[in-house]
Parts: structure tokens; C-alpha cells; sequence
């Protein structure tokens, strides 16, 4: 199946760190964040991986380069001049996917923990049998119409619009998890050029020309990553749940640290902390942890340090005697 993952973003809640690096390469438990969208994929055979770029495009290649992708086919699609939005950026991509059948598009910063391993194979299987211009994976979320803008369905889960406020003949709003599979028809109803919306301007088009387009609901723990307060709370989540029992999160997490590290990853306590670190990081055992801390392969941190819920990219040096806490270290 093919596979587009939007990574042209330019993470701008996620400044200054996105300065530096594209979201997608954001470090998330010693992995970028790429890696948690394409574990969700697990166990689906991807022929041809396409990438859309423009912000920071030479370390989206890079990134892409070197994870454990799985496809048959890496291709970038690059934006220039301007980021062409989800609609935009796939018009651009289509000829990748001419007469390839249905394919899954989704977001390259996702972090999902699914409590059926075999989900995404059955989302598939309905799209198929219901022969939908798009069906949109979602969940139930106390949020939706609040914080987040919803899907919403009539009674049979025909997708009637997208938004906060209520649509006539909706009974009930879903969030949008930011996956969705998509008939090869969508190109059909997509502008050829020039930015676009996928949601409005391709399914909503479709449905407005008599096309179906569907939600799957399944349960999920997913995260909101999009600013630093968010993604350390997710990261802290996380690492109280890999030292946690054994259940449907702590599997989904190390499935994708088994397959996307390249060393070996250490989850323990160490005093009244929490630590996450690649067994290629140096840790100096005169420091002074609390709340959590995570570190990436060729880390490595001085002593005398005193650290706080603290997530710390590959490579980083991190002199004698800093002192962080609630932030990111690249």
C-alpha cells in the first residue's frame, strides 16, 4: 500500500525548537517523532513512502534517510515557494500515485497507542468494503468542540462536515486522529494546483458530488504534541507508562522502540526520577534528576547538572553544572 506522510510543516507552536529541527525529527522518547507515526503503520507492507517537504527540507531528507521506513520506495515531494497545505501538498505528490489504488496519508509528528495492534488493517478493510472517497480514523475526545474542531457524522458515520459548532442532522462530533485512507478518486475533486485543504477542499468536495466519505472510531490513547507544554506532559505520560504494567500503551511504545532505535533504550528509576536514555548516552551519576528525563543516543551530560522533566536530543552535550527543567534540548 502506499503511504504519503505530511512533513512540510513549519511547527511554528513548537518555536524555537522547530527553528532548528523540523517537527517531525522533534525527539519523543529518544526517537523522533516521525518514528511514532510510522509505528502506528506496523504491519501494513508500504510500497511507496512519499514525503512532502519545505520547512528545514534538507533534515526531513536526512531524517527519512537513516529510520528503519520499511517501504519499498522512499520518494520527497518538495515544496518550494510556499507550503501547499494537506490538499496542495498531495495535488502535488498524485502522479506517485497514479493507478496505485487506495492509500493512507497521514501526519509525520503523530503519536497514537492503539488498543487493537490490528486496527489500521481494519479501517482498511472497511474503507474497501464500503467503497468511501475517505475514510478519517477518529476517537471519542471530551474536547472536540471545545479545544479541538470535530468530525461530524449522522447516525450511519457519513461524514457531514468538520468544525466546533454542531451541523444539522449530527448527532455526535468526533477527533480527527490525523489518519486517514483515501480512494485514488480524491484526485478527482482536488485543485491540480496551489494550496488546498484535504478535508475541504478534497473530501467535502467529493461528498458534495455524491461521494461517501466515512469515519472509523476506534479506541486510542493519542497524544497533542504540538507545543512544548503538550509534549513534555505526552513524553512524562509515556515513560510512567514503559515502567508501568504490561498493557496496550507500554506495547504499542516498545513495538516502536524495538523497531525504529538504533540502540539499546533504558526505561528506569533512578532515585525519586524517571529516565529514559539510549544506551549510546553518557550520563554522569552526579547529576540531579527529577521528574523525568529522556536522552537520545550521543548524549551526553556533565556532572553537577540539575535536571527537570527534560528531553534531550542525539548528540547534545550538556555542560557541567546546567540547570533546565520543562524543556528540550537540541
Amino acid at each position: 500500500m502506499n503511504v504519503m506522510l505530511l512533513a512540510a510543516g513549519e511547527g511554528t507552536r513548537l518555536r524555537p525548537y522547530t527553528n532548528q529541527l523540523p517537527k517531525p525529527a522533534i525527539p519523543f522518547l529518544t526517537l523522533p517523532l516521525a518514528a511514532h507515526s510510522l509505528g502506528f503503520l506496523q504491519g501494513v507492507t508500504i510500497d511507496k513512502l512519499v514525503v512532502n517537504t519545505y520547512h528545514l527540507p534538507e533534515k526531513i531528507h536526512s531524517l527519512f534517510q537513516r529510520i528503519n521506513h520499511g517501504a519499498r520506495e522512499l520518494i520527497y515531494s518538495d515544496e518550494v515557494g510556499e507550503i501547499l497545505g494537506s490538499g496542495g501538498g498531495l495535488s502535488r505528490a498524485r502522479s506517485f500515485f497514479k493507478d496505485g489504488g487506495d492509500f493512507i496519508m497521514m501526519n509525520a509528528d503523530e503519536v497514537i497507542l492503539p488498543k487493537d495492534s490490528e486496527v489500521l488493517k481494519k479501517a482498511i478493510a472497511q474503507h474497501r468494503a464500503s467503497g468511501a472517497l475517505s475514510t478519517l480514523m477518529v476517537m471519542d475526545h471530551h474536547e472536540v468542540g471545545t479545544k479541538f474542531g470535530g468530525v461530524w457524522t449522522d447516525s450511519n458515520g457519513n461524514i457531514k462536515g468538520f468544525g466546533k459548532s454542531k451541523i444539522e442532522g449530527c448527532d455526535k462530533a468526533w477527533h480527527f486522529i490525523g489518519v486517514q485512507i483515501l480512494s485514488e478518486r480524491i484526485f478527482d475533486y482536488l485543485p491540480k494546483e496551489g494550496v488546498s485543504n484535504i478535508l475541504y477542499d478534497g473530501v467535502m468536495a467529493g461528498v458534495a458530488k455524491g461521494e461517501k466519505a466515512n469515519v472509523f472510531l476506534f479506541e486510542c490513547t493519542w497524544f497533542e504534541t504540538g507545543n512544548p507544554t503538550d509534549l513534555i506532559e505526552a513524553s512524562k505520560y509515556c515513560v510512567n507508562v514503559l515502567l508501568g504494567d504490561e498493557g496496550h500503551e507500554r506495547q504499542a511504545l516498545e513495538k516502536t522502540l524495538a523497531q525504529f532505535s538504533t540502540a539499546k533504550v533504558i526505561t528506569q528509576k533512578f532515585n525519586q526520577a524517571q529516565l529514559q536514555f539510549s544506551s549510546e548516552a553518557v550520563i554522569n551519576n552526579e547529576t540531579n534528576f527529577s521528574g523525568f528525563v529522556c536522552a537520545g543516543p550521543g548524549t551526553v551530560i556533565g556532572k553537577n547538572c540539575t535536571l527537570e522533566n527534560v528531553i534531550i536530543g542525539d548528540g547534545v552535550h550538556v555542560a557541567d553544572g546546567t540547570a533546565a527543567n520543562n524543556t528540550i534540548l537540541l
